[in-house]
């Protein structure tokens, strides 16, 4: 016991050694954490989801490797509680001066003492009171020194030190002093809410009192115990409370109740890892079978208590362990034996009752004591010193924020006179910039005006069918579409800054004035085999409006339907009107808009990034919502995807202004200041269409061009002696060129429905078009497009505007290519060609020519060839085969099937023994002497020659 104690007191040496700077942090007023809250409580959560030794472990060394000081605290902790609930108190203690040395390092003043109290804790279950005491009262003493009294964390840890320090006393059966600190212990559980604090520190002063011989007084806190561990949902607070109840009927003399409480406490603690409070249920069973006589039973408990006692060295329960041995030898009659336990008792009963444990506690108890005043002394003065530093902290606050004040005024005044001069320059710039429009609108006219002139001239002086004629037509059809975009650009600018109140707003019927719109449209709507439809709810409907307003959403509105609806489908115009509002509502079935196409619609010169040919100058729906927002309405919109879009135009019924005059619709439309529109375009050429197509050797061009001018412009550039053939988009294209198989194809990539790209990745997919020369012609100059284009398959690449020189040079230097690559191949052996002709023709091409063969050498070994079955076995048309066979060879389909025949031929003169009428027939020839001479044609030589050649 001496050499534990010495080992007890460098130990204590240590720890106090180790809290001295946890002490200067401890006096402040708020505690010292280095970690956040957020943090801590999810490290809490990972510790307490792996409630297992080895989880524990793994987890602390976690926390080393990634520096969390707090997780590695966290988990010292409990797993030393798991330790100590196993009786391994020796274990525990060692893993919660871990935890305490970690506690200390980063100066957590919490985990310090709850590490002190729980070291204490498994002193006192051992039996070894002096350094259980003295680690509750270092425990109980930074508590009170701790500048943080008032929070649940730091009055619990204090509440815990009491228990702890008045459990001591009452096993060195202090009772007046444990009942004074149990009740400071049970007050700070009641001011917690703590029901399962309040039940221990209840059946603490029961045993008070028992000690007393207070049975009555014992009962009643027992029983209020019980209360508060049931609602605590404690089976361990349970257990005990029924080792008490046992305990008193004993000794009342009630044996049967005292037996069936001890073993309600006995069945409750077997399912726990409590093997402390076990044993004192198990020794109680037997104490009471002892004295009922029942010696068997009795030894059965004893051997499981004393097993037990001795594994966690215990060395109170072993004492009395020995002493029921004792009791049961004199029952028995065994007198040595019984002396034998007698002695052991007594030996270990003085252990446990060592006066060095009282001494060492009292020692402690007066250093705490001694401390105490210390620290409320220094408390007393750094508050002062605080009080102090506040003042000074006040003064220079309000200082401070008396100029951040003036700061901020001075900043609000300069901000407002820099908004105010932000404002004037912004409405100078918006008059600049209307003043721009208006002038260089004009300017875009004078030129405009003359070039209209010299093409009516031209038009006049021209025969219909003359070039010429044509040629003007498009010239002055141009010229009206870009005065059309230039009188938009003039509106946006004169609408933008105009008054409203200077607009020419009229009274009158609204509903005829639309019809009139939609009927100017239907000519435009017609050429694109679109169908307009207008249907008003309610007819006449006398409203205020702004006839070139609403002239212009009308316009716009329908034409952009038209512009973007298929053919054969119909746009719908529905007006409505209600009490104070009418709607004008225009739907159709065309492409449709995205989300973020619908953003940005009405936002001037917006145009959408899908590479559509009819995206426009994106100048028209911002004209319509500005004249929908000057006439004091709104507009929305829905759309799909390949559903269509739906416009919805809310406009006022009635002006608040009384001076509206009436609207006159003849004289509105006296001077036609309302064109119709000039947005149809006229048809493709169909000079050379595709049925009038020969089979010759003209090369094919086709040309897919939605701008009719352009497509003409590169035809009249390129050889006359061509065959072309126009599409006016990808998918028209496509169809066409499946149809003709040109021998070159020059096509846009900005056009609806297919754009270039996926145009000349289809053709570079068809094993039909794959060998096909392609030229793109596009206004897309960008190096990335240049790039996209080639990667698709392009062979060239011509940026708008072109010389005419350099698409002419393109095509011929391509065809030229083509034809040299025919010219090598009609000297390669059509059974070699993937030897022979390697460098000759591409993978594609030579893949569909092995075909070709295969096709042709199983026709052959079924008798004659069918050309229509050979077509229709590689899945193209007759025609088309022809077209391709000649593309890639020069060669017609009958001179190359006859090529594989002779080819075969050679194979079997110089491999076979067959007769000459053999071969022949293998080679899909009827007469011999057809035979004969074709292959004397090819080769040269006459069959028997051929053979002949190797033996001569």
């Amino acid at each position: 016991m001496i050499k534990h104690s010495s080992k007890f007191f460098i130990e204590c040496g240590i720890v106090l050694y180790l809290l001295m700077s946890l002490f200067l942090v401890s006096c402040g007023n708020k505690p010292h954490n280095n970690y956040a809250d957020e943090e801590n409580k999810l490290t809490d959560s990972i510790v307490f989801a792996n409630k297992n030794e080895d989880s524990l472990r793994v987890l602390i060394s976690k926390f080393a490797e990634t520096g969390n000081s707090y997780g590695e605290i966290i988990s010292y902790r409990e797993l030393g509680r798991i330790f100590r609930d196993k009786s391994r108190f020796i274990e525990s203690i060692g893993i919660h001066k871990k935890g305490l040395e970690k506690a200390v390092e980063i100066k957590d003043t919490i985990q310090v003492v709850q590490a002190l109290n729980n070291i204490a804790t498994n002193y006192r279950r051992m039996g070894i009171l002096d350094e259980a005491a003295a680690y509750h009262y270092q425990a109980l003493s930074i508590c009170d020194a701790y500048g943080d009294k008032e929070s649940d964390v730091a009055r619990k840890n204090r509440v815990i030190s009491l228990n702890g320090i008045g459990n001591i006393h009452m096993t060195m059966q202090n009772y007046e002093k444990a009942d004074s600190v149990l009740r400071q212990a049970l007050a700070g559980e009641h001011s917690l809410g703590s029901d399962l604090g309040q039940a221990i520190n209840y059946a603490n002063l029961g045993s008070i009192f028992e000690a007393r011989e207070q049975m009555d007084s014992a009962l009643f806190y027992y029983h209020q115990s019980m209360r508060f561990n049931q609602q605590a949902h404690s089976e361990l607070g349970i257990a005990l409370c029924h080792g008490h109840f046992g305990r008193l009927f004993e000794k009342s003399g009630d044996l049967d109740s005292a037996l069936i409480e001890y073993r309600h406490a006995y069945d409750i603690s077997s399912s726990s890892n409590d093997v402390w409070h076990w044993l004192e249920s198990c020794l109680s069973i037997a104490r009471v079978n002892i004295a009922k006589g029942n010696l068997g039973i009795a030894a059965n408990y004893l051997h499981k208590a004393e097993k037990a006692a001795n594994e966690i060295n215990s060395l109170e329960h072993i004492a009395e362990a020995y002493r029921l041995e004792y009791l049961m030898s004199l029952k028995t009659g065994n007198i040595n034996k019984a002396l034998d336990y007698y002695i052991l008792s007594q030996q270990y009963s003085d252990s446990v009752n060592n006066e060095k444990n009282l001494v060492q506690m009292q020692n402690t108890r007066i250093n705490y004591e001694r401390e105490l005043k210390k620290t409320e002394i220094g408390q007393m003065q750094k508050d002062l010193l605080i009080e102090r530093a506040q003042r000074r902290t006040y003064a220079v606050g309000f200082m401070i924020i008396f100029i951040i004040a003036c700061l901020i005024i001075a900043l609000l005044v300069y901000i407002n006179r820099l908004r105010s001069q932000k404002n004037k320059i912004i409405r100078q710039s918006e008059k600049m910039r209307a003043t721009f429009f208006t002038n260089i609108t004009h300017e875009f006219r004078t030129p405009l005006t003359v070039i209209q002139a010299a093409a009516q001239e031209l038009i006049q002086d021209s025969e219909p069918e003359s070039m010429t004629y044509q040629n003007a037509t498009a010239i002055l059809r141009h010229e009206s579409r870009l005065l059309n975009l230039i009188n938009q650009i003039l509106d946006v600018a004169k609408m933008g800054s105009a008054d409203v109140k200077s607009a020419q707003w009229r009274h009158g019927d609204i509903v005829e004035f639309v019809k009139v719109l939609c009927d100017g449209l239907r000519s435009y709507a017609a050429e694109k085999g679109i169908n307009i439809i207008y249907a008003p709810a309610e007819e006449p409907l006398e409203m205020d409006f702004i006839p070139d307003y609403v002239q212009k959403i009308i316009c716009n509105l329908v034409s952009n339907a038209i512009k973007f609806s298929e053919k054969d489908t119909t746009v719908y115009i529905v007006s409505r009107a209600s009490a104070s509002q009418i709607q004008l509502i225009v739907c159709d079935t065309g492409i449709g808009m995205s989300h973020v196409q619908k953003e940005n619609i009405f936002t001037p010169f917006y145009q959408a990034s899908d590479n559509s040919i009819n995206a426009g100058s994106g100048i028209g729906l911002s004209v319509v919502k500005i004249a929908v927002e000057k006439m004091g309405g709104q507009i929305e919109v829905h759309s799909a995807m390949g559903e269509g879009s739906i416009f919805i135009v809310t406009l006022p019924m009635a002006r608040n202004e009384s001076d509206v005059k009436t609207f006159d619709l003849a004289e509105y439309f006296k001077n036609d200041s309302f064109s119709k529109t000039e947005k149809a375009c006229s048809c493709l050429p169909e000079t050379n269409s595709d049925d009038n197509l020969q089979e010759d050797d003209v090369p094919r061009v086709l040309i897919i061009e939605d701008t009719t001018e352009v497509a003409r412009y590169m035809m009249r550039q390129l050889n006359p002696k061509y065959h072309y053939i126009f599409a006016t988009n990808g998918c028209e294209g496509l169809e066409k060129a499946i149809q003709a198989v040109p021998d070159i194809i020059i096509t846009d990539i900005m056009m609806p429905c297919m754009n270039g790209f996926e145009l000349c990745k289809a053709i570079r997919e068809s094993e039909l078009l794959n060998h096909i020369p392609v030229i793109m012609v596009t206004a897309k100059a960008t190096h990335e497009d240049r790039m996209r284009g080639l990667e698709f398959g392009a062979d060239a690449y011509i940026e708008k505007p072109f010389h005419a020189d350099e698409l002419n040079v393109r095509v011929e230097k391509l065809l030229e290519q083509r034809q040299v690559l025919q010219n090598k191949y009609s000297k390669v052996n059509p059974e070699k060609t993937s030897e022979e002709g390697a460098s000759v023709i591409s993978e594609p091409d030579k893949s569909f020519l092995t075909k070709v063969t295969d096709a042709v050498k199983a026709q052959i070994s079924g008798g004659k060839i069918d050309y229509n079955l050979l077509a229709s076995t590689l899945c193209f048309s007759r025609a088309q085969l022809n077209r391709k066979i000649k593309a890639i060879t020069g060669e017609t389909t009958t001179d190359l099937i006859l090529k594989i025949k002779i080819s075969l031929a050679k194979n079997l003169l110089d491999n076979t023994d067959k007769s000459i009428i053999e071969i022949s027939m293998d080679c899909g020839m009827d007469s011999d002497s057809y035979f004969c001479t074709v292959f004397k044609k090819a080769t040269g030589l006459t069959p028997l020659q051929y053979r002949n050649r190797i033996n001569g």
